[in-house]
């Protein structure tokens, strides 16, 4: 913390050095390399990831701190994190089904390629679709992650039993590699596993239709972060505008549609033009909008709900020159030339 910066991050800062007796330094202190385990390098490279979009777009809302209030920026940064938050989840989820997926492909036998991340991380990942229900599909996600987990520990239990424990780590694609050849060199010794798989899937039925226990919480949590906040005060129905789904009527039956609030929307045009030079088009957008599994037809934007909204927010001008007719204005033209001004 800076003696320029935010006077309410200085005032935690000197009310936290007067309780811990510590003082904050002017940068971040790292861990030390062994107190974090990490993927090895270029494990993720030309995968979908969006903890790494958030992390590279993290620097963006940074450096747009000192353009607005700090309740106009926090609610930037909220937005931020509420689509990163559960594109993460969704994103683990899709890691154990594939998982999953390839054990059970050694059980019966199958040989594990040579470049293993193919087997166990997804190129593209897609878990809402800009104007159509959500829950739905993240119900579905939730539930396959958790009868594959299921399964991979049904597999790890039975090998236990059988006296031929995998003994490795399963941190990298390389890990779940040796498992996975590891599973297929004693899948005699997991005959049964997929029936005992079936067995604790009908006994735990309730759990796996996200009714109970951890599928329920993480539906819980999709909702809580991904939700537009139903006010009961008229007043106050306005107030959250980072959302990524709201209802599509009035009414209490209505639909939750994939549809970011105006603030999510200026977020994510801010962040999928930092560092660039140049006139980009709205299929920008839509790349950006895919790296944290919302997909959205570029092509379609001019004429859907997302136009409008960007029209009426100033961030696009309508060109018949450009190749989707529609060019992104940047919200913050000063933090894309990497100097000082005001919010455009």
């Amino acid at each position: 913390v800076h003696d320029d910066d935010d006077v309410f991050a200085r005032f935690l800062r000197d009310e936290l050095a007067a309780w811990t007796g510590t003082k904050w330094g002017q940068s971040c202190i790292a861990p030390d390399p062994g107190d974090v385990q990490a993927l090895p390098a270029h494990e993720l490279e030309g995968r979908a990831f969006p903890a790494r979009q958030f992390v590279r777009d993290l620097d963006a809302i940074l450096g747009a701190k000192t353009l607005m209030t700090r309740r106009q920026w926090t609610s930037l940064l909220e937005a931020l994190v509420r689509v990163a938050a559960v594109a993460h989840v969704a994103w683990l989820c899709e890691v154990q089904k594939m998982t999953w997926d390839a054990v059970r492909l050694a059980i019966g036998g199958q040989t594990t390629p040579e470049d293993a991340r193919a087997m166990f991380y997804p190129r593209v990942l897609a878990y809402l679709s800009y104007g159509t229900g959500a829950v739905s599909e993240l119900k579905d996600r939730i539930s396959k992650y958790l009868r594959s987990r299921l399964g991979i520990n049904a597999a790890l239990w039975s090998l236990q039993e059988a006296g031929v424990a995998y003994e490795g780590s399963l941190s990298c694609a390389a890990d779940l590699a040796a498992f996975c050849r590891h599973v297929s060199g004693h899948r005699s010794s997991l005959r049964d596993v997929m029936a005992l798989v079936d067995d604790l899937a009908d006994r735990e039925a309730r759990a796996l239709l996200c009714r109970k226990g951890v599928g329920s919480n993480l539906m819980e949590f999709g909702r809580h972060v991904l939700y537009q906040r139903q006010a009961a005060n008229p007043i106050l129905r306005g107030y959250d505008q980072g959302y990524v789904l709201r209802k599509r009527g009035a009414s209490k039956s209505s639909p939750w549609v994939c549809a970011p609030g105006p603030v999510a929307v200026l977020a994510l045009v801010h962040c999928s033009l930092a560092g660039l030079t140049g006139p980009r088009s709205v299929h920008r957008l839509a790349q950006h909008m895919a790296a944290y599994g919302i997909a959205v037809d570029h092509r379609e934007i001019a004429e859907n709900d997302l136009g409008h909204q960007l029209r009426m927010l100033g961030l696009v001008l309508d060109s018949p020159d450009a190749e989707s007719g529609m060019l992104l204005v940047p919200p913050f033209a000063s933090v894309r030339n990497g100097g000082e001004g005001i919010v455009q």
